[in-house]
């Protein structure tokens, strides 16, 4: 059977009721697994509403334990650009309820941190200065791409709390990462950093220290 019905990203009525269809026919053990991919096909196509709506009915029931920290982590993801507050919440829970972030990408931490620290307050620098420190300390992704976010958080926290060598050292050790190869040979295109131009040149800036 064709998997479009739960990757595809259409999302008329159409679709909408063909999918429900499909759902319903599904054994219960999967059908979690299915409305989460599908949201993530909705959430590329730009399909927010629908893509946030079908984490929430995960979330919704207990039978989709399986899917729900990962549905956790995509509702936050999803909220950080327009509801940074609704994000943190969230972050939160997910650090609360899966302090290992088993079946997430690993990066909540980096995530959270990247709020507080937009957020600007001495309490929420702190917040965001212990979360990157436990990222390092017990996160151990092998893609050179989420080191690079890591530091990248890191030097806009030392930023953020004008401690300069922080900075300074956290943008070089991101453009280290931004060189760095695939960690998996047969997939050499897998874990890579592919970073904006602004971006790239604020890390050379930063990594060059004050300028007096």
């Amino acid at each position: 059977m064709s998997d479009d019905w739960f990757r595809s990203p259409a999302w008329g009525l159409d679709d909408q009721a063909e999918f429900e269809r499909r759902l319903r026919r599904a054994r219960p053990t999967g059908r979690g697994q299915y409305l989460r991919i599908k949201g993530l096909a909705l959430k590329e196509a730009g399909e927010l509403a629908g893509a946030r709506a079908l984490w929430e009915r995960v979330l919704e029931d207990p039978g989709y334990k399986m899917e729900r920290w990962a549905s956790l982590e995509h509702l936050a993801d999803l909220a950080a650009a327009n509801d940074p507050e609704h994000a943190k919440a969230l972050y939160r829970q997910l650090l609360a309820e899966d302090p290992t972030l088993n079946a997430t990408s690993q990066m909540a931490e980096v995530r959270f941190a990247e709020l507080l620290t937009r957020e600007g307050t001495t309490e929420s620098l702190v917040k965001a200065g212990e979360l990157l420190e436990a990222w390092a300390t017990h996160r151990h992704s092998p893609f050179p791409t989420d080191h690079f976010q890591h530091q990248v958080a890191v030097a806009r926290w030392g930023v953020a709390t004008r401690n300069e060598a922080a900075t300074q050292v956290a943008a070089r050790r991101a453009l280290f990462h931004a060189e760095s190869g695939a960690p998996f040979p047969r997939h050499p295109t897998v874990g890579l950093v592919h970073a904006e131009e602004a971006l790239m040149q604020w890390l050379r800036v930063a990594a060059a220290g004050p300028q007096n």
